[in-house]
């Protein structure tokens, strides 16, 4: 063997064991943590309640694409009524649009890896649409879907109205920028079609008293009216709200779709726990459908 063919041996060996880690088979204890779902969060009594409350709910009068609810159970019932008022779309894959509450991601937007059991039933992650998402170096795997509430308070919801649907769920990180939103809204844009619905979890205002709680959700519901998404990037967070990202997001994906918003439902906390909300300070809801044709019902 001449001297150029042994180094070439050489090279082509050292090029193997590098690339092998690529190409091989995911090791067993990954795997059997894929294949265990995520703990259901709650008891299912108050969601089994919240649902038989607002059983009689209109439906919306067109197809609905989006919808923002909140997640702080405390108001229970307003997510409930947004979910009862949407139960007959047919949804085939749900996003999920949280908060990343604690900061565990590891990138600006993270994903599960793994399904989710609820109190009522179980919930099949989307994982043709997180690997999809994961293609991106903004989106990583993450576990921090065990204890975030952005999602686990939507699940057991999801599970009784549409226990067919694929669900992704997306945490946002705090840090996030305005041109990772745009990103990230360009990479649900194909996941968004015709079976589908964009959820945004999103409580709004934080710790304000009565008055101010009503100046920011003006503002607030000024900048959703607008279908203007870089307005949503002169909000506070989480003053006027706890992921501007989500909004982002979804006025942005909303926009390409056509779709318009309806203001369902709003309240705070001030209506459910107001000797708590007036110690600490409100925290504020909206219940909103985005569609082509205004939604029937309101509050």
């Amino acid at each position: 063997m001449t001297a150029c063919a042994r180094r070439l041996a050489a090279l082509c060996i050292c090029l193997f064991f590098t690339a092998a880690p690529l190409f091989a088979e995911e090791p067993p204890h990954l795997r059997k943590l894929r294949e265990r779902p995520f703990p259901a969060a709650y008891p299912g009594g108050l969601f089994a309640a919240s649902i038989e409350i607002v059983k009689f709910t209109p439906l919306a009068s067109g197809r609905v694409s989006g919808l923002v609810l909140p997640h702080h159970l405390l108001a229970a019932d307003l997510i409930a009524k947004g979910f009862a008022h949407v139960r007959e779309g047919g949804y085939r894959r749900i996003v999920i649009l949280s908060p990343d509450h604690f900061s565990r991601g590891k990138t600006s937007f993270s994903v599960p890896a793994r399904d989710f059991l609820t109190p009522l039933g179980t919930v099949l992650l989307d994982r043709e649409g997180a690997a999809a998402l994961l293609r991106n170096g903004l989106v990583s795997e993450s576990s921090l879907f065990s204890h975030e509430h952005g999602v686990g308070a939507l699940l057991p919801f999801i599970a009784h109205h549409f226990p067919g649907a694929f669900v992704l769920p997306v945490a946002i990180g705090k840090r996030s920028t305005p041109e990772e939103w745009s990103v990230l809204a360009a990479l649900l844009a194909p996941l968004a079609g015709d079976d589908a619905l964009i959820l945004q979890s999103t409580d709004f205002s934080h710790y304000l008293d009565r008055e101010e709680t009503a100046k920011r959700d003006a503002e607030s519901l000024a900048v959703i009216l607008s279908c203007a998404p870089e307005r949503a990037v002169s909000l506070r967070q989480p003053g006027h709200i706890d992921s501007r990202g989500a909004l982002f997001v979804q006025m942005t994906l909303q926009r390409s779709l056509g779709a318009r918003p309806s203001v369902v439902a709003h309240s705070s906390s001030f209506e459910y726990n107001p000797i708590e909300a007036e110690k600490s300070g409100g925290t504020s809801y909206f219940v909103i459908t985005y569609g082509a044709e205004a939604s029937a019902g309101g509050k």
